[in-house]
């Protein structure tokens, strides 16, 4: 990956660095030093949205980003700090942050929680990129927005032996912008709205159109950095989604990952794509009309189309595993031992064929699969395609009500199922879990003994005074 990657680097930080006039000669050695930096702090194990790659979505993706080099220096920057992921810093990164954050007495391990030093603001660079950032020396960093200010203060020092402070002020209010999902203050303000105002405090011998530039640029900065969300290829949409799950949930990553993390994923994946929902009218910035009204609609529109499109086929992927969990438990397994990945190799033998011609996008990414497989979650699904085709999504969704809710005991999913959807999975789960081939077998007599539960639940929806302890 270094050779493949490296080069890149390198070209991209010279023709910037270059056509931003550097105060001294950007020499070979620096371009390699400089890529070498950006390579290993963001090729790490833990990451896989915010890898080396999306540099690159970010820089192909996003025409202005190329003909600009202060955008070109902030998107390669801004991630390189991802602490949330990473859990540590390497040594190079703990050398570019010396006087910006605050060791113990030993001066040998930072302080915890991530403190930042009491004299950093004595480095007029520091003291700029703080201020840009609400920060102050001496204080706590925040939960929200140090990976993108730590990145910052990594992109500033490290370029500022060849660019001017304005330069270098214009890079880090780039990065700022990249913090997400910010709404608007009490006051009406936007995210770009309070970044102007602090950097006309920070900057006071700039002048009004380089303020304004400098915000643009932001705004086009941050609406880059989120483009997947109104991306027109859904499957790039789909991809960067998907690539997001280990980041949340790093066991995910182990081979040995039992089911249960996998059903609890799917299920905060819910509440995460809700708040995504919910926040769309925070994920793009905008700056006295860059970009216009009509463009940043269209963005909004696409984005919640792309979010509702990832949810329906999310939602299936939901049920599989509460099938699978309720299978799991009324056989006897444990799943917080049992290998989620048993279950990757699963057929369902009445699967319908997949036709090209097919409009059905979530069916299309069930069975013909996501254009990214990984080893945690390949790209295609025999059981979500099966459960789909017999239950279409309505079916789908209400199945899933029903496998949130578990009124009364843990078979309440099964139960709700046709008998012959219940078989059909049960029968090619032999091949899964052929030590509990005779239980499968008469899953259907096993799950009998629940029916008086889920007669009762359904009584009570009616209001007949029944109670889910009266079944025992």
């Amino acid at each position: 990956m270094a050779s493949e990657f490296i080069p890149k680097l390198e070209s991209m930080l010279r023709q910037s660095i270059h056509a931003l006039s550097p105060s001294v000669p950007f020499e070979e050695e620096d371009e390699t030093a400089l890529a070498t930096l950006i390579f290993e702090s963001m090729y790490t194990p833990g990451r896989l949205y915010h890898s080396m790659q999306h540099v690159f979505n970010i820089t192909e993706n996003c025409d202005v980003v190329e003909t600009n080099p202060i955008l070109v220096l902030s998107v390669l920057f801004h991630d390189v700090i991802y602490y949330s992921v990473d859990k540590s810093f390497q040594e190079s990164q703990l050398e570019l942050l010396k006087g910006v954050l605050a060791f113990e007495e030993n001066e040998e391990e930072l302080q915890q929680p991530l403190t930042l030093a009491s004299d950093a603001q004595e480095n007029p660079i520091f003291d700029m990129t703080l201020r840009l950032f609400a920060l102050e020396a001496g204080k706590t960093l925040p939960s929200f927005g140090t990976n993108e200010f730590l990145s910052a203060i990594i992109g500033v020092r490290a370029l500022s032996k060849w660019l001017s402070h304005s330069q270098l002020t214009q890079i880090a209010a780039c990065i700022e912008g990249t913090v997400p999902f910010r709404p608007a203050s009490s006051d009406g303000k936007t995210a770009m709205d309070r970044l102007y105002d602090r950097l006309v405090i920070v900057a006071p011998d700039q002048s009004e159109d380089w303020w304004t530039e400098t915000i643009h640029l932001t705004a086009t900065m941050a609406n880059c950095d989120l483009g997947s969300f109104d991306s027109s290829n859904f499957d790039f949409f789909l991809d960067s989604s998907w690539s997001l799950i280990p980041e949340f949930r790093p066991s995910i990553f182990k081979e040995d990952c039992p089911l249960r993390e996998y059903y609890d994923e799917f299920k905060a994946m819910e509440g995460r794509t809700k708040f995504l929902i919910m926040s769309v009218p925070n994920i793009f910035q905008v700056f006295r009309n860059v970009p216009s009204k009509e463009e940043m609609a269209a963005k909004q529109d696409k984005a919640r189309a792309n979010l509702k499109l990832c949810d329906d086929y999310a939602q299936v992927r939901r049920l599989e595993y509460m099938v699978l969990m309720e299978f799991i438990t009324i056989v006897g397994e444990n799943p917080d031992i049992l290998r989620g990945r048993l279950f990757f190799g699963l057929v369902l033998p009445e699967t319908l064929p997949y036709s090209e011609d097919d409009d059905n996008d979530v069916r299309k990414f069930l069975f013909h699969g996501r254009r990214a497989s990984y080893s945690w979650d390949p790209a295609t699904s025999s059981l979500g395609t099966f459960l789909y085709d017999r239950l279409g999504k309505q079916g789908v969704d209400a199945a899933v009500d029903v496998g949130k809710s578990e009124p009364c005991g843990n078979h309440v999913l099964l139960n709700h199922l046709a008998k012959d959807v219940v078989e059909v999975i049960a029968s090619s789960l032999v091949d899964v879990l052929p030590n509990r081939s005779d239980v499968l077998s008469q899953i259907s007599n096993k799950l009998g003994a629940c029916g008086n539960e889920i007669q009762l639940t359904e009584k009570l929806v009616i209001g007949e005074n029944v109670t889910c302890a009266s079944a025992d």
